[in-house]
């Protein structure tokens, strides 16, 4: 693999597998997983500073019946036909059942416990995902995860709470964080949002 000189299609490369991400419902972990590609180099695509042989680049597209000339092709908007791909059923329910094991991250947080109980909590909770799970391992706005941790853990956080605690991570350099570019922004969002992940050197 080299380096990308072509930023528009690095660019491209990015937003595909985002496309991917969200169309599947699958992290980029899962992604990787699915398509036999190691998490790291498409990791490393994602963040636009890697590319990918045409072979593999097939390997991506082919388990979602994605023509190739599709995917390269930026006037068009990629389509997964999720409900009609058993292998990808099979490995959906089978990845998130796994994760799930993995992860025993359910406990709601009660609030009858008092706001330093809660506080401490949440904070617990956030060190563990980044810590032992995947879920940062692709990039996540604030709204994404107040939705994510309410409807999969139970968990409510307040945007501002959350946007408190994740500062203090990246402070750790557990996470980096990236602007939401104009174009990825909700319309009239007078805010400036930001993507959310993992730092890479702690998977060294």
């Amino acid at each position: 693999m080299e380096k990308i000189t072509d930023h528009a299609l690095a660019n491209l490369i990015s937003n595909r597998i985002t496309e991917l991400i969200d169309l599947t419902e699958l992290p980029l972990e899962g992604i990787a997983n699915f398509t036999g590609i190691s998490y790291s180099t498409l990791r490393s695509v994602y963040r636009k500073s890697r590319s990918l042989s045409l072979d593999t680049f097939a390997r991506l597209c082919t388990p979602f019946s994605i023509q190739l000339t599709d995917f390269f092709n930026p006037q068009r908007k990629l389509s997964v036909a999720a409900k009609d791909l058993s292998e990808l059923i099979a490995f959906k329910s089978a990845f998130f059942q796994k994760l799930e094991q993995q992860q025993p991250l359910h406990k709601a947080i009660s609030r009858s416990e008092g706001t330093n109980t809660e506080n401490r909590q949440q904070r617990e909770f956030i060190l563990q995902l980044i810590q032992t799970s995947g879920y940062f391992s692709t990039a996540r706005t604030i709204d994404q995860m107040v939705v994510d941790f309410e409807q999969v853990y139970h968990i409510k956080f307040s945007p501002d709470r959350l946007s408190a605690l994740l500062k203090k991570y990246i402070g750790l350099e557990l996470l980096e964080k990236k602007v939401v570019p104009k174009t990825e922004r909700k319309p009239g969002d007078p805010r400036r949002p930001y993507f959310y992940y993992r730092n890479e050197k702690l998977d060294l």
